[in-house]
Protein backbone atom coordinates (compact mmCIF):
# COMPACT_ATOMS: atom_id res chain seq x y z
CA UNK A 1 0.00 0.00 0.00
CA UNK A 2 1.48 3.31 -1.08
CA UNK A 3 0.50 6.76 0.14
CA UNK A 4 0.50 9.22 -2.74
CA UNK A 5 1.48 12.79 -1.94
CA UNK A 6 0.88 15.91 -4.08
CA UNK A 7 4.23 17.28 -3.01
CA UNK A 8 6.82 17.51 -5.75
CA UNK A 9 10.56 17.45 -5.41
CA UNK A 10 10.89 21.06 -6.51
CA UNK A 11 8.52 22.72 -4.08
CA UNK A 12 11.28 24.01 -1.83
CA UNK A 13 13.26 25.36 -4.73
CA UNK A 14 10.18 27.06 -6.14
CA UNK A 15 9.29 28.55 -2.77
CA UNK A 16 12.84 29.84 -2.29
CA UNK A 17 12.90 31.45 -5.74
CA UNK A 18 9.50 33.04 -5.21
CA UNK A 19 10.55 34.51 -1.89
CA UNK A 20 13.84 35.77 -3.34
CA UNK A 21 12.13 37.41 -6.32
CA UNK A 22 9.53 38.97 -4.05
CA UNK A 23 12.25 40.33 -1.76
CA UNK A 24 14.23 41.82 -4.66
CA UNK A 25 11.14 43.47 -6.16
CA UNK A 26 10.11 44.89 -2.80
CA UNK A 27 13.58 46.32 -2.14
CA UNK A 28 13.89 47.78 -5.66
CA UNK A 29 10.48 49.44 -5.49
CA UNK A 30 11.18 50.64 -1.94
CA UNK A 31 14.55 52.07 -2.97
CA UNK A 32 13.07 53.90 -5.96
CA UNK A 33 10.23 55.24 -3.81
CA UNK A 34 12.69 56.33 -1.11
CA UNK A 35 14.89 58.06 -3.71
CA UNK A 36 12.09 60.09 -5.24
CA UNK A 37 10.50 60.78 -1.87
CA UNK A 38 13.87 61.97 -0.59
CA UNK A 39 14.30 64.22 -3.62
CA UNK A 40 10.84 65.69 -3.15
CA UNK A 41 11.19 66.34 0.57
CA UNK A 42 14.73 67.65 0.16
CA UNK A 43 13.41 70.15 -2.37
CA UNK A 44 10.64 71.17 0.00
CA UNK A 45 13.14 71.47 2.84
CA UNK A 46 15.49 73.67 0.77
CA UNK A 47 12.57 75.85 -0.31
CA UNK A 48 11.45 76.28 3.29
CA UNK A 49 14.95 77.20 4.49
CA UNK A 50 15.52 79.58 1.55
CA UNK A 51 12.20 81.32 2.03
CA UNK A 52 12.69 81.71 5.77
CA UNK A 53 16.22 83.15 5.28
CA UNK A 54 15.00 85.68 2.72
CA UNK A 55 11.72 86.48 4.43
CA UNK A 56 12.92 89.79 5.95
CA UNK A 57 15.32 90.90 3.19
CA UNK A 58 12.60 92.47 1.05
CA UNK A 59 11.33 94.53 3.98
CA UNK A 60 14.81 95.97 4.51
CA UNK A 61 15.06 96.77 0.79
CA UNK A 62 11.80 98.70 0.79
CA UNK A 63 13.05 100.72 3.75
CA UNK A 64 16.47 101.35 2.23
CA UNK A 65 15.49 102.22 -1.37
CA UNK A 66 13.02 104.73 -2.79
CA UNK A 67 11.18 102.42 -5.19
CA UNK A 68 8.39 105.00 -5.92
CA UNK A 69 8.97 108.68 -6.54
CA UNK A 70 7.28 110.75 -3.85
CA UNK A 71 6.42 113.58 -6.21
CA UNK A 72 4.69 111.87 -9.10
CA UNK A 73 4.18 108.48 -7.39
CA UNK A 74 5.73 106.64 -10.32
CA UNK A 75 8.09 103.66 -10.01
CA UNK A 76 11.74 104.55 -9.85
CA UNK A 77 12.97 102.23 -12.63
CA UNK A 78 16.61 103.13 -12.18
CA UNK A 79 16.50 102.09 -8.55
CA UNK A 80 14.70 98.88 -9.42
CA UNK A 81 17.25 97.99 -12.11
CA UNK A 82 20.08 98.74 -9.76
CA UNK A 83 18.44 96.67 -7.03
CA UNK A 84 17.85 93.75 -9.42
CA UNK A 85 21.43 93.81 -10.61
CA UNK A 86 22.74 93.78 -7.07
CA UNK A 87 20.35 91.02 -6.07
CA UNK A 88 21.34 88.87 -9.06
CA UNK A 89 25.00 89.34 -8.20
CA UNK A 90 24.48 88.40 -4.55
CA UNK A 91 22.10 85.50 -5.18
CA UNK A 92 21.25 84.34 -8.68
CA UNK A 93 17.95 82.85 -7.55
CA UNK A 94 16.27 86.27 -6.97
CA UNK A 95 14.14 88.16 -9.51
CA UNK A 96 12.75 91.52 -8.31
CA UNK A 97 9.34 92.86 -9.35
CA UNK A 98 7.50 96.01 -8.26
CA UNK A 99 3.75 95.64 -8.15
CA UNK A 100 1.02 98.21 -7.74
CA UNK A 101 -1.79 97.81 -5.24
CA UNK A 102 -3.72 95.52 -7.65
CA UNK A 103 -0.80 93.18 -8.29
CA UNK A 104 0.10 94.49 -11.76
CA UNK A 105 3.82 94.58 -12.52
CA UNK A 106 4.92 98.19 -12.87
CA UNK A 107 8.68 97.79 -12.64
CA UNK A 108 11.40 95.17 -13.20
CA UNK A 109 14.91 94.84 -14.61
CA UNK A 110 14.28 91.95 -17.03
CA UNK A 111 13.70 92.01 -20.78
CA UNK A 112 10.08 92.79 -21.57
CA UNK A 113 9.77 89.79 -23.85
CA UNK A 114 10.55 87.42 -20.97
CA UNK A 115 7.52 88.47 -18.91
CA UNK A 116 4.64 86.08 -19.64
CA UNK A 117 2.17 87.27 -16.98
CA UNK A 118 1.71 90.92 -16.01
CA UNK A 119 -0.55 90.50 -12.99
CA UNK A 120 0.37 88.57 -9.87
CA UNK A 121 -2.35 87.18 -7.52
CA UNK A 122 -2.13 89.04 -4.22
CA UNK A 123 -3.51 86.25 -1.99
CA UNK A 124 -0.18 84.49 -1.30
CA UNK A 125 1.59 87.87 -1.03
CA UNK A 126 -0.81 89.17 1.64
CA UNK A 127 -0.54 85.85 3.52
CA UNK A 128 3.24 86.19 3.48
CA UNK A 129 3.18 89.83 4.69
CA UNK A 130 0.62 89.08 7.46
CA UNK A 131 2.91 86.43 8.92
CA UNK A 132 0.29 83.67 8.66
CA UNK A 133 2.22 81.71 6.05
CA UNK A 134 3.26 78.10 6.46
CA UNK A 135 6.52 77.67 4.59
CA UNK A 136 7.22 76.87 1.88
CA UNK A 137 4.68 79.28 0.36
CA UNK A 138 4.48 79.49 -3.45
CA UNK A 139 3.48 82.27 -5.80
CA UNK A 140 3.22 82.78 -9.57
CA UNK A 141 6.44 83.14 -11.60
CA UNK A 142 5.85 86.00 -14.13
CA UNK A 143 8.33 84.43 -16.54
CA UNK A 144 6.61 81.01 -16.43
CA UNK A 145 2.97 81.17 -15.21
CA UNK A 146 2.69 77.38 -15.39
CA UNK A 147 4.99 77.05 -12.40
CA UNK A 148 4.88 78.33 -8.84
CA UNK A 149 7.98 79.49 -6.97
CA UNK A 150 8.87 80.47 -3.44
CA UNK A 151 9.08 84.19 -2.96
CA UNK A 152 9.63 87.07 -0.55
CA UNK A 153 7.43 90.16 -0.46
CA UNK A 154 6.94 93.45 1.37
CA UNK A 155 4.55 96.35 1.14
CA UNK A 156 5.86 99.56 -0.49
CA UNK A 157 4.81 102.79 1.32
CA UNK A 158 4.94 106.39 0.06
CA UNK A 159 4.67 108.89 2.90
CA UNK A 160 3.00 106.16 4.96
CA UNK A 161 0.48 105.36 2.26
CA UNK A 162 0.52 101.85 0.66
CA UNK A 163 1.49 102.18 -2.96
CA UNK A 164 2.21 98.59 -3.97
CA UNK A 165 4.37 95.55 -3.24
CA UNK A 166 7.91 94.44 -3.83
CA UNK A 167 7.73 90.85 -5.07
CA UNK A 168 10.96 88.85 -5.21
CA UNK A 169 10.85 85.40 -6.84
CA UNK A 170 13.36 83.07 -5.17
CA UNK A 171 13.69 80.55 -7.98
CA UNK A 172 14.86 82.10 -11.23
CA UNK A 173 15.52 80.22 -14.47
CA UNK A 174 19.21 80.30 -13.69
CA UNK A 175 18.42 78.49 -10.45
CA UNK A 176 16.38 75.89 -12.35
CA UNK A 177 19.23 75.26 -14.77
CA UNK A 178 21.62 74.86 -11.83
CA UNK A 179 19.21 72.39 -10.21
CA UNK A 180 19.09 70.34 -13.41
CA UNK A 181 22.84 70.24 -13.49
CA UNK A 182 22.92 69.09 -9.86
CA UNK A 183 20.52 66.22 -10.66
CA UNK A 184 23.11 64.75 -12.97
CA UNK A 185 26.02 65.66 -10.73
CA UNK A 186 28.34 63.42 -8.72
CA UNK A 187 26.30 63.97 -5.55
CA UNK A 188 23.22 62.41 -7.09
CA UNK A 189 25.28 59.56 -8.46
CA UNK A 190 26.64 58.95 -4.96
CA UNK A 191 23.10 58.94 -3.59
CA UNK A 192 22.03 56.37 -6.17
CA UNK A 193 25.13 54.29 -5.43
CA UNK A 194 24.46 54.44 -1.68
CA UNK A 195 20.88 53.30 -2.12
CA UNK A 196 22.04 50.52 -4.43
CA UNK A 197 24.58 49.28 -1.88
CA UNK A 198 21.98 49.38 0.89
CA UNK A 199 19.54 47.43 -1.30
CA UNK A 200 22.21 44.89 -2.19
CA UNK A 201 23.08 44.40 1.47
CA UNK A 202 19.40 44.01 2.32
CA UNK A 203 18.92 41.46 -0.48
CA UNK A 204 21.95 39.48 0.72
CA UNK A 205 20.73 39.50 4.31
CA UNK A 206 17.23 38.54 3.17
CA UNK A 207 18.49 35.64 1.08
CA UNK A 208 20.58 34.42 4.01
CA UNK A 209 17.53 34.55 6.29
CA UNK A 210 15.43 32.77 3.67
CA UNK A 211 18.10 30.09 3.42
CA UNK A 212 17.99 29.54 7.18
CA UNK A 213 14.19 29.26 6.99
CA UNK A 214 13.98 27.19 3.83
CA UNK A 215 16.60 24.57 4.80
CA UNK A 216 14.42 23.01 7.55
CA UNK A 217 11.43 23.11 5.19
CA UNK A 218 13.53 21.44 2.51
CA UNK A 219 14.48 18.64 4.90
CA UNK A 220 10.86 18.25 5.95
CA UNK A 221 9.73 18.16 2.32
CA UNK A 222 12.34 15.49 1.60
CA UNK A 223 11.08 13.42 4.53
CA UNK A 224 7.49 13.74 3.34
CA UNK A 225 8.54 12.73 -0.16
CA UNK A 226 10.41 9.70 1.13
CA UNK A 227 7.48 8.74 3.32
CA UNK A 228 5.03 9.04 0.42
CA UNK A 229 7.22 6.88 -1.83
CA UNK A 230 7.85 4.10 0.68
CA UNK A 231 5.55 1.16 1.09
CA UNK A 232 3.75 0.96 4.39
CA UNK A 233 4.42 -2.17 6.34
CA UNK A 234 8.13 -2.01 5.62
CA UNK A 235 10.72 -0.44 7.89
CA UNK A 236 10.43 3.34 7.70
CA UNK A 237 13.29 5.67 8.51
CA UNK A 238 10.84 8.19 9.98
CA UNK A 239 9.44 5.61 12.32
CA UNK A 240 12.89 4.73 13.63
CA UNK A 241 13.64 8.42 14.14
CA UNK A 242 10.48 8.86 16.14
CA UNK A 243 11.16 5.77 18.20
CA UNK A 244 14.73 6.83 18.89
CA UNK A 245 13.57 10.07 20.44
CA UNK A 246 12.93 10.23 24.18
CA UNK A 247 9.39 9.58 25.37
CA UNK A 248 9.09 13.15 26.57
CA UNK A 249 9.00 15.45 23.49
CA UNK A 250 11.63 18.14 23.34
CA UNK A 251 10.37 21.75 23.27
CA UNK A 252 10.06 23.08 19.73
CA UNK A 253 12.51 25.82 18.72
CA UNK A 254 10.08 27.50 16.31
CA UNK A 255 7.00 26.87 14.18
CA UNK A 256 8.98 24.89 11.59
CA UNK A 257 10.36 22.64 14.33
CA UNK A 258 6.81 22.18 15.59
CA UNK A 259 5.77 21.18 12.08
CA UNK A 260 8.60 18.66 11.88
CA UNK A 261 7.66 17.14 15.24
CA UNK A 262 3.99 17.01 14.23
CA UNK A 263 4.86 15.23 10.97
CA UNK A 264 7.14 12.76 12.76
CA UNK A 265 4.36 11.95 15.23
CA UNK A 266 1.84 11.70 12.41
CA UNK A 267 4.09 9.33 10.44
CA UNK A 268 4.60 7.15 13.51
CA UNK A 269 0.85 7.10 14.16
CA UNK A 270 0.14 6.17 10.53
CA UNK A 271 2.64 3.33 10.73
CA UNK A 272 1.19 2.20 14.06
CA UNK A 273 -2.34 2.33 12.69
CA UNK A 274 -1.24 0.39 9.64
CA UNK A 275 0.29 -2.26 11.90
CA UNK A 276 -2.99 -2.37 13.79
CA UNK A 277 -4.86 -2.77 10.51
CA UNK A 278 -2.55 -5.62 9.56
CA UNK A 279 -3.14 -7.27 12.92
CA UNK A 280 -6.87 -6.74 12.56
CA UNK A 281 -6.79 -8.18 9.05
CA UNK A 282 -4.83 -11.21 10.27
CA UNK A 283 -7.28 -11.60 13.15
CA UNK A 284 -10.18 -11.32 10.72
CA UNK A 285 -8.71 -14.03 8.51
CA UNK A 286 -8.08 -16.22 11.53
CA UNK A 287 -11.58 -15.53 12.84
CA UNK A 288 -13.14 -16.45 9.51
CA UNK A 289 -11.14 -19.69 9.42
CA UNK A 290 -12.07 -20.58 12.99
CA UNK A 291 -15.70 -19.60 12.56
CA UNK A 292 -15.90 -21.66 9.39
CA UNK A 293 -14.51 -24.67 11.23
CA UNK A 294 -16.59 -24.24 14.36
CA UNK A 295 -19.83 -23.53 12.54
CA UNK A 296 -19.28 -26.40 10.16
CA UNK A 297 -19.08 -29.01 12.94
CA UNK A 298 -22.50 -28.46 14.63
CA UNK A 299 -24.08 -27.61 11.29
CA UNK A 300 -22.82 -30.82 9.71
CA UNK A 301 -23.92 -32.79 12.76
CA UNK A 302 -27.40 -31.30 12.66
CA UNK A 303 -27.70 -31.83 8.94
CA UNK A 304 -26.47 -35.45 9.19
CA UNK A 305 -28.94 -36.46 11.88
CA UNK A 306 -31.86 -34.73 10.13
CA UNK A 307 -30.98 -36.44 6.83
CA UNK A 308 -30.81 -39.77 8.67
CA UNK A 309 -34.28 -39.15 10.07
CA UNK A 310 -35.62 -38.42 6.58
CA UNK A 311 -33.92 -41.39 4.90
CA UNK A 312 -34.49 -44.01 7.61
CA UNK A 313 -37.67 -42.64 9.11
CA UNK A 314 -39.60 -45.93 8.90
CA UNK A 315 -36.61 -48.04 9.90
CA UNK A 316 -35.89 -46.19 13.14
CA UNK A 317 -37.40 -47.03 16.45
CA UNK A 318 -38.98 -44.37 18.58
CA UNK A 319 -35.99 -44.41 20.90
CA UNK A 320 -33.51 -43.94 18.02
CA UNK A 321 -35.63 -41.16 16.53
CA UNK A 322 -35.67 -39.29 19.86
CA UNK A 323 -31.89 -39.75 20.18
CA UNK A 324 -31.30 -38.28 16.72
CA UNK A 325 -33.62 -35.35 17.42
CA UNK A 326 -31.99 -34.61 20.77
CA UNK A 327 -28.55 -34.71 19.17
CA UNK A 328 -29.67 -32.35 16.38
CA UNK A 329 -31.21 -29.98 18.91
CA UNK A 330 -27.98 -30.08 20.96
CA UNK A 331 -25.96 -29.19 17.85
CA UNK A 332 -28.28 -26.33 16.95
CA UNK A 333 -28.06 -25.10 20.55
CA UNK A 334 -24.28 -25.11 20.33
CA UNK A 335 -24.55 -23.31 16.99
CA UNK A 336 -26.74 -20.64 18.59
CA UNK A 337 -24.29 -20.18 21.47
CA UNK A 338 -21.40 -19.80 19.06
CA UNK A 339 -23.21 -17.23 16.92
CA UNK A 340 -24.26 -15.29 20.03
CA UNK A 341 -20.72 -15.20 21.40
CA UNK A 342 -19.33 -14.15 18.02
CA UNK A 343 -21.84 -11.32 17.80
CA UNK A 344 -21.08 -10.18 21.36
CA UNK A 345 -17.31 -10.29 20.88
CA UNK A 346 -17.51 -8.41 17.55
CA UNK A 347 -19.47 -5.60 19.23
CA UNK A 348 -16.98 -5.42 22.09
CA UNK A 349 -13.95 -5.36 19.81
CA UNK A 350 -15.54 -2.77 17.48
CA UNK A 351 -15.98 -0.35 20.44
CA UNK A 352 -19.75 -0.39 19.89
CA UNK A 353 -20.37 -1.11 23.57
CA UNK A 354 -19.96 1.68 26.10
CA UNK A 355 -20.15 0.59 29.75
CA UNK A 356 -23.05 2.04 31.72
CA UNK A 357 -21.50 2.58 35.11
CA UNK A 358 -23.63 2.32 38.22
CA UNK A 359 -23.25 1.41 41.87
CA UNK A 360 -24.25 -2.09 42.98
CA UNK A 361 -23.43 -4.76 45.56
CA UNK A 362 -20.81 -7.13 44.22
CA UNK A 363 -21.67 -9.98 46.62
CA UNK A 364 -25.34 -9.90 45.59
CA UNK A 365 -24.35 -10.07 41.90
CA UNK A 366 -22.12 -13.10 42.61
CA UNK A 367 -24.95 -14.95 44.40
CA UNK A 368 -27.46 -14.07 41.66
CA UNK A 369 -25.13 -15.42 38.98
CA UNK A 370 -24.45 -18.64 40.89
CA UNK A 371 -28.20 -19.10 41.39
CA UNK A 372 -28.81 -18.79 37.64
CA UNK A 373 -26.18 -21.48 37.01
CA UNK A 374 -27.41 -23.67 39.87
CA UNK A 375 -28.70 -26.37 37.52
CA UNK A 376 -25.40 -26.70 35.65
CA UNK A 377 -23.51 -26.87 38.94
CA UNK A 378 -25.80 -29.60 40.34
CA UNK A 379 -25.53 -31.68 37.17
CA UNK A 380 -21.80 -32.12 37.84
CA UNK A 381 -22.15 -32.09 41.61
CA UNK A 382 -19.84 -29.07 41.89
CA UNK A 383 -19.80 -27.23 45.22
CA UNK A 384 -19.27 -23.48 45.39
CA UNK A 385 -18.25 -21.12 48.17
CA UNK A 386 -18.29 -17.29 48.42
CA UNK A 387 -15.83 -15.71 50.83
CA UNK A 388 -16.35 -12.03 51.64
CA UNK A 389 -15.78 -9.93 54.77
CA UNK A 390 -18.83 -7.79 54.02
CA UNK A 391 -21.89 -8.41 51.89
CA UNK A 392 -22.27 -4.68 51.23
CA UNK A 393 -19.15 -4.27 49.12
CA UNK A 394 -20.36 -1.77 46.51
CA UNK A 395 -18.52 -1.21 43.24
CA UNK A 396 -18.92 1.23 40.36
CA UNK A 397 -19.17 -0.69 37.07
CA UNK A 398 -21.56 -1.95 34.38
CA UNK A 399 -23.62 -4.57 36.20
CA UNK A 400 -24.74 -6.47 33.07
CA UNK A 401 -21.20 -6.71 31.66
CA UNK A 402 -19.72 -7.80 35.00
CA UNK A 403 -22.44 -10.44 35.30
CA UNK A 404 -21.40 -11.68 31.87
CA UNK A 405 -17.80 -11.94 33.16
CA UNK A 406 -18.95 -14.02 36.13
CA UNK A 407 -21.08 -16.29 33.90
CA UNK A 408 -18.23 -17.00 31.51
CA UNK A 409 -15.68 -17.63 34.28
CA UNK A 410 -18.08 -19.92 36.17
CA UNK A 411 -18.97 -21.86 33.01
CA UNK A 412 -15.26 -22.16 32.22
CA UNK A 413 -14.69 -23.56 35.73
CA UNK A 414 -17.63 -25.97 35.35
CA UNK A 415 -16.29 -27.19 32.01
CA UNK A 416 -12.87 -28.13 33.39
CA UNK A 417 -13.75 -29.16 36.95
CA UNK A 418 -14.44 -32.86 37.62
CA UNK A 419 -17.45 -34.32 39.39
CA UNK A 420 -17.77 -33.21 43.02
CA UNK A 421 -15.26 -30.42 42.39
CA UNK A 422 -15.10 -27.03 44.13
CA UNK A 423 -15.39 -23.43 42.90
CA UNK A 424 -14.43 -20.63 45.31
CA UNK A 425 -15.36 -16.93 44.96
CA UNK A 426 -13.26 -14.61 47.10
CA UNK A 427 -13.97 -10.86 47.46
CA UNK A 428 -11.21 -8.95 49.22
CA UNK A 429 -11.03 -5.14 49.71
CA UNK A 430 -7.72 -3.56 48.76
CA UNK A 431 -6.57 -0.04 49.60
CA UNK A 432 -3.50 1.74 48.22
CA UNK A 433 -2.26 5.33 48.32
CA UNK A 434 -4.12 6.11 45.09
CA UNK A 435 -7.02 3.65 44.75
CA UNK A 436 -9.60 1.68 46.72
CA UNK A 437 -10.80 -1.48 44.99
CA UNK A 438 -12.20 -4.94 45.52
CA UNK A 439 -10.05 -7.86 44.41
CA UNK A 440 -12.13 -10.69 42.92
CA UNK A 441 -10.70 -14.19 42.52
CA UNK A 442 -12.46 -17.25 41.06
CA UNK A 443 -10.63 -20.51 41.59
CA UNK A 444 -11.36 -24.18 40.90
CA UNK A 445 -9.68 -27.54 41.46
CA UNK A 446 -10.06 -28.67 37.87
CA UNK A 447 -7.72 -29.84 35.12
CA UNK A 448 -5.59 -26.70 35.09
CA UNK A 449 -3.66 -25.19 32.19
CA UNK A 450 -0.10 -25.85 31.12
CA UNK A 451 2.41 -23.02 31.25
CA UNK A 452 2.79 -23.15 27.46
CA UNK A 453 -0.92 -22.63 26.91
CA UNK A 454 -1.40 -20.07 29.68
CA UNK A 455 -0.43 -16.96 27.58
CA UNK A 456 -2.98 -17.92 24.90
CA UNK A 457 -6.12 -18.69 26.87
CA UNK A 458 -7.65 -15.25 26.21
CA UNK A 459 -7.32 -15.65 22.47
CA UNK A 460 -10.43 -16.39 20.46
CA UNK A 461 -11.34 -20.07 20.10
CA UNK A 462 -8.79 -21.18 22.67
CA UNK A 463 -9.64 -24.31 24.66
CA UNK A 464 -7.51 -26.69 26.65
CA UNK A 465 -5.96 -28.98 24.05
CA UNK A 466 -6.39 -31.99 26.35
CA UNK A 467 -10.16 -31.46 26.57
CA UNK A 468 -12.81 -31.62 23.88
CA UNK A 469 -14.31 -28.23 23.14
CA UNK A 470 -17.56 -29.75 22.03
CA UNK A 471 -17.76 -32.11 24.98
CA UNK A 472 -17.81 -29.19 27.38
CA UNK A 473 -20.17 -27.15 25.19
CA UNK A 474 -17.53 -24.40 24.89
CA UNK A 475 -17.38 -21.95 22.01
CA UNK A 476 -13.78 -20.92 22.69
CA UNK A 477 -14.82 -17.24 22.96
CA UNK A 478 -15.79 -16.93 26.62
CA UNK A 479 -12.41 -15.84 27.98
CA UNK A 480 -11.85 -13.46 25.06
CA UNK A 481 -15.17 -11.78 25.95
CA UNK A 482 -14.13 -11.62 29.61
CA UNK A 483 -10.84 -9.92 28.79
CA UNK A 484 -12.49 -7.34 26.49
CA UNK A 485 -15.17 -6.45 29.06
CA UNK A 486 -12.57 -5.93 31.78
CA UNK A 487 -10.48 -3.81 29.37
CA UNK A 488 -13.52 -1.54 29.03
CA UNK A 489 -13.40 -1.22 32.84
CA UNK A 490 -9.62 -0.56 32.85
CA UNK A 491 -9.15 -3.73 34.88
CA UNK A 492 -6.54 -6.27 33.70
CA UNK A 493 -7.23 -9.92 34.44
CA UNK A 494 -4.56 -12.30 35.76
CA UNK A 495 -4.51 -16.07 35.80
CA UNK A 496 -2.59 -18.69 37.78
CA UNK A 497 -2.84 -22.37 37.00
CA UNK A 498 -1.22 -25.71 37.74
CA UNK A 499 -1.95 -28.84 35.76
CA UNK A 500 -4.30 -31.28 37.52
CA UNK A 501 -4.61 -28.90 40.48
CA UNK A 502 -6.75 -26.05 39.29
CA UNK A 503 -6.91 -22.49 37.95
CA UNK A 504 -7.47 -19.08 39.54
CA UNK A 505 -8.60 -15.90 37.74
CA UNK A 506 -8.11 -12.51 39.44
CA UNK A 507 -9.19 -8.93 38.66
CA UNK A 508 -10.27 -5.81 40.55
CA UNK A 509 -13.14 -3.34 40.41
CA UNK A 510 -13.14 0.14 42.01
CA UNK A 511 -15.05 0.90 45.18
CA UNK A 512 -18.14 3.04 44.74
CA UNK A 513 -17.49 6.53 46.14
Amino acid sequence: MLIRSPLSAGITRTLSSKLSIALILILISSSVAMFFAGQFWMKRYNEEITQKINASIVMYITDAYKLIDKDDEKPNLDVIKKLSSQAMIITPIAEVYLLDSTGRIIGHALPETSIQQRTIPLGPIKTFINGDAEFPLHGIDPRDPTQTKIFSAAQVLNNGTPQGYLYVVLGSKIHQEMSKDIKSSHSRSMAVMTLSMISLAAVTAGLLIFSLLINPLSKLSKKIGQFSEQQLGKTLEIKHESLSKPSKPQPAKDEIDQLQQAFTQMAAQIEQQFDQLKDADNSRRELIANVSHDLRTPLASTQGYLETLLIKDKQLTQKERLHYLKTAISSTGRLGLLIGDLFELSKLEAFNVAPKFETFSLAELVYDTLQELELELKEKGIHYQVTTPNHNLNVHADISLIQRVFENLIRNAIAYTPQDGNIVFQLEPQTTFTTKAIKISISDNGAGISQDDLPHIFERFYTNPDKSREAHNSTGLGLAIVKRILELHDSPIKVRSTLNQGTCFEFSLPFAT
